[in-house]
């Protein structure tokens, strides 16, 4: 109960609680608290790469099968290759996967392996002629080894005029940390869809700065 006041001249007066001692304040200060809480373990998904924020995803699939991420680094690399006139090639960034643990992966061409993570490189290309392109059937060298792309999915014929995006898969083997992997060679071919003499080999070699 509030404490009452009476002064000389016989008025009364009700003595004000400090803020500090009135329930309701307390209440809001403790969801304030809950709040802030909450926010800061929403972002623990994110993990900083070389200046900006790669976001960790728990699974990643390729070739239909899906593998447990621990960490993930991206890089911006921005290559363009217009060599060949039938086409322009762009990758515009290159994702380092670490797997959570060791994966058994059933290659196409060397049997089955264990592998500890996969680097992903994003392409897009635009067809200047009706084309035949394999990023896809690639080929990369990193370290002391050399894979073979993981999957076959968007890749192959490309009409004139038309534009196709997509990623291309490659297991790594040995991977201590996504920042590991410091440059990239990758091989793939081209040709004309109506002339195979029209033919194109790209040999990529690509640096992933941290």
């Amino acid at each position: 109960m509030a404490k009452k006041i009476k002064d000389k001249n016989g008025n009364v007066y009700v003595e004000a609680k400090p803020w500090y001692k009135k329930w309701w304040i307390w209440v809001i200060a403790v969801l304030a608290l809950l709040f802030i809480i909450g926010a800061v373990g929403g972002n623990s998904g994110h993990k900083e790469g070389s200046g900006s924020a790669t976001k960790v995803p728990s699974t990643i699939t390729v070739d239909y099968d899906n593998y447990d991420v621990d960490d993930a680094k991206t890089y911006s690399v921005n290559y363009s290759n217009s060599d060949w006139p039938s086409a322009n090639v762009n990758i515009n960034k290159i994702t380092v996967y670490k797997l959570s643990k060791p994966y058994k992966y059933d290659s196409a061409n060397n049997g089955k392996f264990n592998i500890n993570g996969f680097i992903k490189l994003h392409f897009k290309i635009k067809a200047n002629s009706d084309i035949s392109i394999y990023p896809e059937q690639g080929t990369a060298n990193f370290g002391s080894e050399q894979q073979d792309s993981a999957t076959e999915t968007w890749d192959g014929d490309i009409n004139k005029g038309a534009t196709k995006s997509g990623n291309v898969y490659i297991p790594v083997k040995d991977l201590k940390s996504v920042s590991s992997i410091k440059n990239l060679r990758f091989k793939f071919s081209a040709n004309g869809q109506n002339n195979f003499d029209d033919s194109h080999d790209y040999d990529i070699t690509l640096n992933l700065k941290n």
